[in-house]
């Protein structure tokens, strides 16, 4: 999601279209760019990442494949995965068409206690919807996806051992057995392909659209400094297959958790992205609440948490995150940034967005797979969940107590919020 320092001022623009060359970039703007409305006001805080970046020495960094996973070998390695677990796990692969784009996107249902078997607490399993590489430069999302189902087929004995220490084997089992997970291990497979062809830049689709701007909720607004070449909402709301193609499968699953997981910096995010708020309540809280303590246990507190337009220093229009909780009607959502390097240069994406060396790459994704698993016996701590509990600990409430944050305001501060979607 994080807009880097690849946004550059008009002023560059000369400067930008001449490295970006050098490199095998495509720049320019797409059509109807100009026509978008202008949001009033902006942060500025992205003028200063992009003066530091070009300080930077740009590395080259490219991936290597020993470690890292081609496009074809990630997505054979998910069929096959899937394939060997027929008890615990299902493919769908969907597929849609617009004015003659075309993109597929697969789907793995998981139900770690087998498929279509009833709960064993309540009337119903928690509905839990991850969704990964939303852009094409972002390798490391579909790394973890992919270990992540790895982990899952293994069981839950084992998957329960995954989770942070503080919240517990058998909180975290329990959760396992009642929960239905889906897994979207790569949802722009074009823009992929184009990252891997030498646009290392690349964040958008196979037609140049940035399908985390092309949702309902804000869209075509742009900022001051708004960057065509980054974040190109297209023509018109769910222009694009891969949003379409996702937004069907909120409809149809109506999940209970949504989890969007990028890179480009360390962030943890809950709504909302469009605007400097964060929705208000007792659903509001259990998202803080969980944030917080994913934040402790699997960011050591680096992450920024809370609402993105209010932690990012940008806002972003017509993301699916809003739109998921807005009109999804999805009680939790969140988008997670698991990985960034704030010193790269400004065109060494591979670098910003991606961790360099075998050793750092496998660390980030045993964090963010064991981050995925911890997070859902914490999903029983929001009201309108199936698994809802009163706070009584970690794994369910956050009660305080040693090693938990207690469900509540930052710190006391009062804050303005809007009232939850």
């Amino acid at each position: 999601m994080f807009r880097p320092v690849v946004v550059v001022l008009i002023v560059m623009a000369a400067f930008f279209a001449a490295a970006a060359s050098a490199e095998g970039f495509a720049v320019g703007t797409p059509d109807r760019a100009s026509d978008l409305p202008r949001a009033a006001g902006h942060d500025d805080v992205r003028a200063a990442h992009r003066r530091s970046a070009l300080a930077q020495r740009n590395t080259h960094a490219r991936p290597d494949f020993a470690y890292y996973m081609t496009k074809s070998d990630a997505l054979d390695e998910v069929r096959a995965i899937v394939d060997a677990n027929p008890r615990t796990m299902r493919l769908d692969a969907v597929t849609a068409e617009q004015d003659g784009y075309a993109s597929e996107l697969l789907v793995v249902t998981v139900e770690p206690n087998g498929l279509d078997t009833p709960p064993k607490r309540g009337r119903e399993k928690t509905r839990v919807l991850y969704n990964y590489g939303e852009h094409g430069r972002e390798l490391i999302t579909v790394q973890v996806a992919v270990q992540l189902l790895r982990e899952l087929a293994k069981g839950v004995e084992h998957a329960s051992t995954l989770s942070h220490e503080t919240i517990g084997q058998s909180a975290t089992a329990a959760a396992l057995v009642d929960s239905i997970v889906k897994i979207v291990p790569m949802e722009n497979v074009n823009g992929r392909e184009k990252v891997e062809g030498g646009e290392w830049c690349e964040r958008k689709n196979g037609r140049g659209v940035d399908t985390n701007r092309n949702w309902a909720v804000d869209w075509g607004v742009k900022e001051a400094d708004f960057d065509p070449y980054e974040e190109y909402p297209g023509k018109a709301p769910f222009s694009e297959p891969e949003a379409r193609m996702l937004r069907s499968l909120v409809e149809e699953f109506k999940p209970h958790a949504w989890v969007n997981v990028h890179s480009g910096m360390e962030a943890m995010f809950m709504p909302y992205d469009h605007k400097a708020s964060e929705p208000r309540g007792e659903g509001a809280e259990a998202m803080r609440s969980i944030l917080r303590d994913l934040n402790e246990f699997h960011c050591g507190g680096r992450c920024a948490t809370g609402g993105g337009g209010k932690g990012v220093g940008y806002l972003a229009h017509g993301t699916a995150t809003d739109w998921v909780y807005e009109k999804g009607g999805v009680p939790v959502a969140f988008t997670w940034e698991i990985y960034g390097d704030t010193q790269a240069h400004y065109m060494d994406c591979f670098r910003m967005f991606n961790p360099i060396g075998e050793d750092h790459h496998d660390a980030v994704v045993k964090n963010w797979v064991a981050a995925g698993v911890s997070a859902l016996p914490m999903l029983a701590r929001h009201p309108d969940l199936p698994t809802a509990s009163p706070p009584r600990g970690i794994g369910v409430g956050g009660s305080g107590g040693s090693g938990s944050v207690a469900v509540g305001g930052d710190d006391g501060e009062e804050e303005e919020e809007e009232p939850a979607g």
